[in-house]
């Protein structure tokens, strides 16, 4: 009976065990299920959040409603995620939307240069099989629809109007050679091509591959074997048969006069770090008219500080002794004083232990998501932009739903130097010319910009190759603590005998989301950033770094035109003018927008306090601008004024017209007079501000072509206003041009650093809002006693 006992509770035992671990099973089953779909709901909220339109003002209300009650209760895996994920990569779940302002992808420049390439009557040869005397396209970057449709478009509900892409070839196969453009479309299924413009003079074409390639074999080679005796006895360092000891010649197109090609080539020493300031008193101008390289000839050569017809001058006056040649060190082995490497220091002879830099960090994650290339940041959303001629812009700019700015991007960059000899008088550059876009190039993760950035790639035609190119992470995304408060105080109790009581003190951190590429051209460095405020102010930022540009001078000898950064080599840094012309496409309320300067006046009135004095003040005049000619700006410290632009048609709850103010902190004077020469190409800069009515035809100051010939540049400026179009209650546009005037100095080298070369531009919110708009921000604090 014991026994039996003992059987029936092991069986009880093992029946009531099965049950519990069946009802285990599926309790886990059932909690399981119900995270997955909890994730499920999530997952869906999400992409509803990435995919909901953006076409009206009150579905865009909708969306910011959603993100502020679902977004951010992401669960924290996502936040995880983005922590770990160090190269910051974009999560699965971030999926990618097609825009009207994307640029092209690889796929649709193939089939571009595959359609084009197929039509007959263009001839065009692929790059690879090609010379100068055939036909072959050299940019092509996407084109956006005319504003009014991008327009109807966004707020409209239109459907999305067709891409396009303009193609620039190079027909040297024509007679004679001349440079053409084309409109092609739709994308991706390019189906039709026309041509745009008129024809562009052959001489006027930035210098490819071929021309390049041409001058090496039929100039700089035959000029530098015959000069290689001097070169390697009194330089050492040669052109042809070179190994680690070679010259290099940067070159640039620079004609003399209009309608002239004239390339100007400046010797360096090649393979040192920093070779941009080891140049070597040889230049030669260059003749490159024509399509036949074999045609090529020298203009001038100078040499040692004296200009030449030829080489066989040169050698002549050696031989005799009336040329005396300057015998230059050879650089020191390893890192040079061009060298980036780290310096030891002169407190103790030897590099102590470093403390690692602060880092920032993102508790909850990334407080923006990308869609694409859009871009939204608590009240911000944006587009990304890559135009292959000037690089990154940003579109379609809005704040808590309403569009602030169509477009903001670079128009053109230009640097102008002085000098005695040819390198300093004709190294006038419009960058441009160079194709900003392409100058993206990678960023230095975690130096460039913060650990906790992501990045963009970008995308490009590269004529060299004859194929699409991209630079894997050139422009980075990250969100920054400025360090310095957007606004706070501290009230003091002033009724009480205790200094240190107070009512109440408030402070918001200035948190601000960036968006940066950095163009390298040659020397320079220029970090582009666009800079979003929590308070609705917009800045675009250009900072200046790299190497200084440098030309050769006699050993000793002071000079006018700058200071001697090595004495013992003769090598001189140039003064120079740093110039950058902005597009600002505000849409204030809409596209019915005027302009006005606030302008500050003295007035002198009777003292009510002291009968019989005066007073002096200042007061206010608004000055209305009914035309362009009346809206260009030059910059007058004896005239402060505001620069406003504003909807008459929408007020704020006080009654004032909503609208925004250009501000700018880098506004520089172009010294060289109207008119003359080279500044033909530059004339956006003969005013810091002008304010023009829109036109799809006049989309950017910058061009491919007026490097080449500024005397009669392609694209001027001042046909931009030379109608003097009324401009109240216009679509409108506002060209800002900041700068600075460098003069180096020896704490420019090696590289010359940004503090005090940072320029601004700030598109700040006047009378658009009824009070301060972060006042909404949950960033803020109120401590009260």
């Amino acid at each position: 009976m014991h026994e039996s006992k003992r059987s029936y509770l092991r069986g009880r035992f093992w029946i009531w065990s099965t049950v519990g671990l069946s009802l285990l099973s599926l309790t886990l089953l059932i909690a399981l299920i119900a995270v997955g779909e909890k994730w499920r709901e999530l997952e869906e909220n999400q992409q509803q959040l990435i995919h909901r339109s953006r076409r009206s003002s009150a579905e865009t209300e909708v969306g910011k409603r959603t993100k502020r009650t679902t977004h951010w209760n992401v669960p924290h895996w996502r936040s995880y995620w983005n922590y770990r994920n160090y190269w910051n990569i974009l999560p699965k779940y971030e999926l990618s939307t097609p825009s009207i302002f994307d640029s092209l992808t690889n796929e649709e420049m193939l089939k571009i240069q595959r359609f084009m390439q197929q039509q007959p009557e263009l001839n065009l040869k692929p790059v690879s099989e090609a010379s100068m005397s055939d036909n072959y396209i050299f940019l092509m970057e996407a084109v956006l629809p005319p504003k009014s449709e991008v327009l109807d478009h966004l707020d409209r509900g239109q459907p999305m109007p067709a891409r396009r892409a303009r193609v620039t070839c190079f027909m040297g196969a024509k007679n004679p050679p001349v440079v053409e453009e084309f409109l092609v479309s739709p994308l991706p299924r390019v189906a039709r091509y026309e041509r745009v413009g008129s024809k562009i003079s052959f001489h006027a074409r930035p210098i490819d591959g071929f021309e390049s390639n041409g001058m090496d074999e039929y100039i700089f080679k035959p000029i530098t074997e015959k000069m290689f005796p001097i070169l390697k006895k009194y330089y050492g360092y040669w052109y042809h048969n070179c190994t680690n000891r070679c010259i290099y010649f940067d070159t640039s197109a620079r004609g003399l006069r209009a309608g002239d090609r004239q390339v100007h080539a400046s010797a360096y020493r090649y393979g040192i770090d920093g070779y941009y300031i080891w140049p070597l008193p040889l230049q030669i101008v260059v003749n490159t008219n024509g399509n036949n390289p074999a045609a090529y000839s020298v203009t001038r050569l100078y040499f040692e500080h004296q200009s030449y017809s030829n080489v066989d001058e040169i050698l002549d006056a050696y031989n005799s002794g009336q040329l005396k040649v300057t015998k230059l060190p050879p650089p020191p082995t390893g890192p040079t004083y061009g060298s980036p490497e780290k310096r030891r220091l002169h407190y103790d002879g030897n590099y102590r232990r470093r403390k690692r830099i602060p880092k920032q960090f993102e508790p909850d994650g990334k407080r923006y998501t990308v869609d694409g290339h859009r871009v939204k940041y608590l009240d911000w959303e944006f587009n990304v932009r890559f135009r292959a001629l000037t690089g990154i812009q940003i579109m379609d700019v809005r704040f808590r739903g309403e569009r602030i700015a169509y477009e903001i991007g670079i128009g053109e960059i230009a640097v102008y130097y002085s000098g005695r000899e040819p390198t300093g008088i004709l190294a006038n550059f419009l960058d441009s010319g160079f194709v900003l876009g392409r100058l993206h190039f990678p960023l230095l993760k975690g130096y460039d910009c913060p650990n906790n950035a992501m990045y963009f790639d970008n995308t490009f035609y590269n004529p060299s190759g004859g194929r699409p190119h991209t630079h894997r992470s050139a422009v980075c995304l990250f969100e920054h603590n400025t360090g310095i408060p957007v606004r706070r105080h501290y009230l003091r109790d002033y009724t009480g005998p205790d200094i240190s009581s107070f009512n109440y003190q408030f402070s918001l951190p200035g948190t601000v989301l960036i968006l940066r590429g950095i163009i390298t051209l040659f020397n320079y460095d220029y970090v582009l950033d666009y800079v979003f405020h929590p308070n609705g102010v917009i800045e675009t930022k250009v900072s200046s770094t790299g190497y200084v540009f440098s030309i050769t001078n006699p050993k000793g000898e002071s000079s006018p035109y700058g200071y001697n950064i090595n004495t013992e080599n003769g090598i001189l840094a140039p003064l120079h003018h740093h110039m950058f012309n902005f597009k600002v496409d505000l849409d204030i309320g809409g596209i019915r927008n005027r302009f006005e300067t606030w302008d500050l006046k003295l007035e002198n009135l009777p003292n009510p306090l002291a009968p019989g004095d005066s007073w002096i003040q200042k007061r206010l005049e608004r000055n209305l601008r009914r035309n362009e000619q009346d809206a260009l700006i030059k910059y007058n410290f004896d005239e402060p004024k505001y620069y406003v632009m504003y909807n008459a048609g929408a007020n704020n709850s006080l009654g004032y017209p909503r609208g925004y103010r250009i501000y700018s902190n880098g506004f520089s004077k172009k010294i060289l007079p109207d008119g003359w020469s080279f500044e033909n190409g530059i004339s956006w800069a003969r005013q810091q501000v002008a304010v023009l009515k829109q036109k799809d035809s006049e989309d950017t100051t910058a061009s491919l072509f007026n490097q080449a010939d500024p005397y009669n540049p392609t694209r001027n400026f001042a046909d931009f206003h030379g109608d003097n179009e009324s401009i109240v209650d216009q679509d409108l546009v506002a060209w800002v041009t900041v700068g600075i005037h460098h003069i180096p100095v020896a704490e420019d080298i090696p590289v010359t650093t940004t503090p005090g070369k940072e320029l601004s531009i700030f598109l700040t919110p006047l009378n658009y809002y009824d009070e301060d708009p972060s006042m909404t921000s949950c960033d803020a604090t109120v401590v009260r006693p």
